[in-house]
């Protein structure tokens, strides 16, 4: 789901109008030069207490591990100012002791803030401080149904505690009346795809207000090879009962549906439209700018943010050469990327209609 179509109401559209329209428009051209960013995806950590099976850090990383400094996220956010930050990336955000006052500080200055977490931190003094430092969303990340599912993929978790976390931060929120959307986030793979409906049904029951889901596909070192290898009749079974399931619950989870829709083929994605190197780029821990998430070791890197100005780098010869190509085709790392914003090509595209604009861009509309 586009981060505009998840976040954008009303309110917010109008207070981030102008960066939206410039974004718009830069996006329709799709050509090699970038406004500034709407979003960012700020890496706080790449430290992590667990080793999930899905994740790169379960193989290792190559580039160096550690942690953001406020000092540093003001440096950058400042010249930026994002309307949407989203405090992500490999390790767990909790582990970092500038976290609440990186949260504080992006709030303060009208930025959405989305942070995700595993949960095994969630004490009590850590939900108060968090739901006090005022993030918009707190994604919490759940991949199993009972202690067993669980377990095996959230290695060094512990099932029950996690649970009980999550139970104590919506009661916490609900109680003192904190405005926060607390969220359920999954990974489906071949670990869990068998109780995903269970899992749905589960998740609906604790009263958050939204559960997303996505699917493990190969991520660094980490290839993620058993989750190509899916039992069919499981799928069309998948299938038929989704359409049938019924939730209370805001349900995110398109690209889990069409994984399953097109029998685990992911790599139908690779012809499906991408936009994220001209509005919603990362940073990592120790300021490398990277097109995506996606690219989790340093396989693609456009410079240091923390070394050189945002806009240098945002807008150097390397990037202007990433994004001339992501125009026509996917190539390279981005080829195996599930990211899919039809969503934004559907309204970006009604400018193709106009024949004089449609002039001025690099993509093909048709």
């Amino acid at each position: 789901m586009s981060i505009y179509q998840e976040n954008m109401g009303i309110f917010q559209f109008f207070q981030h109008a102008r960066r939206i329209l410039f974004n718009f428009f830069y996006m329709f051209k799709s050509g090699e030069y970038a406004a500034k960013p709407f979003g960012i995806k700020f890496e706080v950590s790449s430290l992590c207490n667990l080793k999930c099976i899905m994740c790169p850090l379960s193989k290792g990383l190559k580039r160096k591990q550690g942690v953001l400094s406020f000092k540093k996220f003001k440096q950058v956010f400042d010249q930026i100012n994002p309307s949407y930050l989203n405090l992500t990336g490999i390790g767990e955000p909790l582990l970092n002791k500038d976290l609440f006052k990186i949260i504080r500080y992006a709030r303060k200055n009208s930025s959405i803030v989305k942070l995700d977490t595993n949960a095994t931190l969630l004490n009590k003094d850590n939900s108060t401080n968090l739901l006090n430092s005022n993030p918009n969303i707190i994604s919490v990340s759940i991949d199993g149904v009972d202690k067993k599912s669980y377990e095996k993929i959230r290695k060094n978790a512990n099932f029950e505690s996690v649970i009980s976390n999550l139970k104590n931060l919506i009661d916490l929120r609900n109680s003192r009346k904190y405005k926060t959307k607390i969220h359920i986030n999954f990974v489906m793979q071949k670990e869990n795809l068998k109780d995903l409906v269970k899992f749905l049904e589960f998740a609906d029951s604790f009263g958050v207000d939204a559960i997303n889901g996505d699917i493990a596909l190969p991520l660094g070192a980490n290839k993620n090879i058993q989750n190509r290898n899916i039992n069919k009749n499981l799928l069309i079974s998948l299938k038929k009962e989704l359409k049938n399931l019924k939730l209370k619950t805001s349900l995110n989870i398109e690209h889990v549906r069409e994984f399953i829709d097109c029998e685990g083929d992911i790599f139908k994605q690779r012809k499906k439209n991408c936009f994220y190197p001209w509005y919603y780029p990362s940073i990592t821990w120790d300021g490398n700018l990277v097109p995506c998430c996606y690219v989790c070791d340093n396989e693609v890197v456009f410079g240091n943010v923390f070394e050189e100005p945002f806009m240098k780098v945002w807008n150097n010869k390397k990037i202007r050469k990433f994004r001339k190509i992501l125009a026509t085709e996917r190539k390279g790392i981005c080829k195996d990327c599930f990211i899919d914003e039809s969503y934004l090509y559907k309204r970006i595209s009604l400018l193709s209609k106009i024949p004089l604009i449609r002039k001025i861009s690099k993509r093909n509309w048709n």
